[in-house]
């Protein structure tokens, strides 16, 4: 089990990387404003945010994909594909959780105030500006799949 975030004096996130049934696409969205490291900054990013103290990074993964799509994930549908810690120098301590969703392109998302649109991409046209490197979304993008594929996880 993850430990939960309260009474933490780091920032916790947590992000889906949601992808199309065949694996061919991951969903970003256009971020009208993410926070990291006290910066304000814009770009192509995943779906997800800050882990509410009491909360788990699974669970607050579920709520934000509600809040920022309208679509609700069953957690047994979500799979841990990666984390990443801030560095030992940063003066902003913080941890990030990286989960994975397989759905339909079909699907109906309802994009909230955060996102000023959303966009399908393979892995050969991963869009500039990415919120995190294309290396990290394309690690995760080979973790997911083999994970789903070898059925240890449900699409």
């Amino acid at each position: 089990m993850i430990e939960m975030a309260e009474n933490s004096d780091k920032h916790i996130g947590t992000y889906i990387c949601i992808f199309n049934k065949g694996f061919s696409e991951v969903l970003l969205l256009w971020r009208t404003k993410e926070e990291r490291d006290g910066e304000i900054i814009k770009g192509w990013g995943l779906v997800g945010g800050t882990v509410e103290p009491g909360e788990e990074p699974l669970q607050a993964s579920i709520r934000e994909a509600k809040e920022e799509l309208g679509v609700y994930f069953e957690p047994n549908n979500l799979i841990l594909v990666g984390m990443k810690t801030s560095p030992e120098t940063s003066p902003h301590k913080w941890e990030a959780y990286f989960y994975a969703a397989c759905v339909d392109e079909s699907i109906a998302i309802k994009l909230s105030n955060e996102s000023r649109g959303y966009g399908w991409f393979c892995k050969d046209e991963l869009p500039e500006g990415t919120l995190d490197s294309k290396e990290d979304i394309l690690g995760w993008w080979a973790s997911a799949e083999n994970t789903f594929n070898n059925g240890q996880a449900r699409a």
